[in-house]
């Protein structure tokens, strides 16, 4: 039997979605016949996945390299069963199967099991356009209901990644592997590790009502646009963990200024917006003014982690991870050099939190 790792791609992809079809239909009762799109393939294979005669869908997740241990994926689902339960952000709700959440999945070939979960799908568009009247708005609406219910409603047993200094940097792939190094090259691994050294006291700062369950990959296009203007909800939790909020604010405000940054102002209006409709649910965590740009760069780092762990085996990140990797370490070069780094941007006193 050929190792998993060593099949192309395609091939790769194909008999993942043979053996996702089976456990759907074993598990789930969910059609053989049913239509699987495939949304993306990278750490985890996902398709969205319509049974025959059906107006209803549902996303297949195949976690297949390093996924998370199936304790913590079902504390996934029980965050987003009680997001649902709460009616106040739209999140994908879970389907248990007949022996609960995750459904373990052997690949030949492929040494570590790998395991599926289901939802049901989220109806909208991802990736919110961004400069259409309220959009902005509505993104930090959601983004801070998010963090509200983190806030206020407990989960018993949530057990999932604690996104920090610690275990971003010192103990990203990015950093702490000499895979890491060979793709960051040595300046790129010098570059990253003085900025380590530089922002990780910022990012041990805070109180604990500015950490909580978030997240953890909140970029644009882990959000969407819900139909008929009815606001704006978020998919995607696999990466999400206990941390510090702005992680999850950076981590928008990062991937808009990626694409907004041509065009003057365009930015800088999405930012505000989106921060005047975080403020509208609840207040921005201390320091948000000074501590922003530390978790810009936070981000950026979790990226390198995610992007150097992939490329060596998956071929569609390797396609663009170079680029990204280049982009990110001359971005952090400049800002060692004095310039500020992209996303960051001066606050309105308005939207900061007030001390008493």
């Amino acid at each position: 039997m050929p190792s998993f790792s060593l099949l192309p791609h395609a091939t790769q992809l194909e008999q993942l979605e043979r053996l996702t079809r089976a456990a759907l239909s074993e598990h789930y009762g969910i059609d053989g016949d049913a239509v699987m799109e495939v949304q993306q393939y990278e750490d985890n294979a996902v398709w969205r996945v319509t049974p025959p005669g059906s107006n209803d869908s549902y996303v297949a997740r195949l976690s297949v390299r390093d996924g998370r241990p199936a304790h913590q994926q079902v504390s996934e689902m029980r965050w987003l069963e009680s997001l649902a339960h709460a009616h106040t952000v739209a999140v994908p709700v879970p389907v248990p199967a007949a022996d609960g959440y995750v459904v373990p999945v052997a690949v030949p070939g492929h040494d570590e099991l790998s395991t599926l979960a289901v939802l049901r799908w989220l109806p909208g568009t991802a990736e919110p356009p961004y400069r259409r009247p309220g959009v902005a708005v509505e993104m930090g609406r959601a983004a801070a209901h998010l963090h509200q219910h983190a806030a206020t409603v407990p989960l018993i047993d949530f057990d999932r990644p604690v996104w920090n200094a610690q275990t971003i940097l010192q103990q990203g792939h990015a950093l702490a592997t000499t895979q890491g190094h060979d793709q960051l090259g040595a300046d790129g691994t010098r570059v990253l590790r003085t900025i380590a050294e530089l922002i990780t006291p910022a990012l041990q700062e805070g109180s604990p009502t500015d950490r909580g369950r978030i997240h953890g990959d909140l970029h644009r296009e882990n959000m969407i646009a819900l139909p008929d203007g009815s606001g704006v909800g978020i998919i995607d939790f696999d990466d999400c963990g206990t941390g510090h909020y702005l992680l999850d604010i950076a981590t928008v405000l990062s991937s808009i200024h990626r694409i907004a940054r041509q065009e003057p102002g365009a930015y800088e209006d999405f930012a505000r917006a989106f921060l005047a409709g975080y403020t509208a649910v609840r207040p921005l965590p201390a320091d948000t003014s000074r501590l922003l740009e530390p978790y810009l760069l936070l981000r950026d780092a979790f990226v390198l982690n995610f992007v150097t762990t992939a490329i060596p085996v998956n071929a569609d990140v390797a396609s663009w991870g170079p680029g990204r990797i280049a982009g990110i370490v001359s971005n952090m070069t400049a800002y060692l050099e004095g310039t500020p780094y992209p996303g960051n941007l001066p606050l309105p006193e308005h939207l900061l939190p007030t001390l008493g």
